[in-house]
């Protein structure tokens, strides 16, 4: 799958609840659209939000998905064996399988879960490199938000967090 879209159009990205926690927490989920890509979010991650609130995520112009009623029944199937993951996090999954999209997240398992399917996955620090590329966010800004997603809680590779920093500084 093309990374910036061709002719058919631009990239469609799933993102999960904790990505875009991570990205409210830093400042920058509204630049999120700014991006040449297709954003959705399932219906269920929509549902589960509190903060970022469901009205000002929909006011940004995220796409809603809904899942049909065969995958449901899969995520159903497949709970028992990922205790670990929400029926929010397997509606993400299963709507970027479904939809051929790349998979936004910062949960491990969920990761884990979506490259075993053979799913393009990236999480926060993906998402900074790309509004960076994109001249949406100055380097300092992408490090002033990470780092503020970190003192927020937010898990992200330090190995990786470090490089940033000395890219970004």
């Amino acid at each position: 799958m093309s990374q910036s879209g061709d002719a058919a159009g631009p990239v469609l990205c799933v993102a999960d609840t904790n990505i875009l926690i991570d990205l409210d927490n830093g400042g920058i989920l509204g630049h999120l659209l700014s991006l040449p890509y297709r954003f959705i979010i399932p219906d269920a991650v929509l549902a589960e939000l509190e903060r970022p609130s469901p009205a000002w995520v929909q006011s940004l112009g995220f796409e809603i998905g809904v899942l049909e009623g065969s995958a449901i029944l899969e995520i159903h199937a497949l709970l028992p064996a990922h205790p670990g993951l929400s029926v929010a996090d397997l509606f993400a999954l299963f709507l970027a399988r479904d939809r051929q999209a790349m998979l936004l997240t910062g949960d491990s398992r969920l990761r884990t879960l979506a490259e075993s399917r053979g799913l393009a996955v990236h999480g926060a620090l993906w998402v900074l490199d790309e509004l960076v590329r994109m001249e949406v966010l100055g380097p300092l800004q992408a490090c002033q938000a990470m780092e503020t997603m970190l003192a927020r809680g937010a898990r992200l590779p330090a190995a990786e967090c470090q490089k940033r920093r000395g890219q970004w500084r």
